[in-house]
């Protein structure tokens, strides 16, 4: 079993994705994380979390990518600032168990994306 940390951006989600939860079985096409352009997260987070995630869940990228299933572990939510790039310091991650389409406002961040832990059998 092999755990993977997966990006999840809230476009994504809005777009074309479907809600799950900790426990739920997914399968999806994920691509390879690129630094730059997640370099944002750690901008607001100030932590180097943008090093760790393993993949990136996009309905819009590489049709031809195999699709990975695997067992959602955990979900964490990712709210920050823009004024209009990303404003250091301001994000606000929250451990949540459903993983909606739909996502208020924080404190007056805004939806950024999802931190995913799934757990595959290869």
């Amino acid at each position: 079993m092999v755990q993977l940390y997966v990006w999840m951006a809230s476009w994504q989600m809005e777009c074309c994705g479907t809600p799950f939860r900790e426990g739920s079985e997914v399968s999806w096409r994920l691509g390879h994380p690129n630094l730059a352009e997640l370099g944002w997260i750690d901008t607001v987070l100030h932590d180097g979390i943008a090093a760790t995630i393993d993949a990136v869940e996009d309905h819009h990228g590489d049709a031809s990518a195999p699709l990975t299933a695997g067992t959602v572990t955990s979900i964490a939510t990712l709210h920050s600032r823009s004024a209009p790039e990303p404003v250091a310091g301001s994000g606000l991650m929250a451990s949540v168990v459903t993983a909606e389409k739909w996502n208020d406002d924080v404190e007056g961040r805004h939806i950024s994306g999802f931190l995913i832990r799934i757990l595959t059998p290869n």
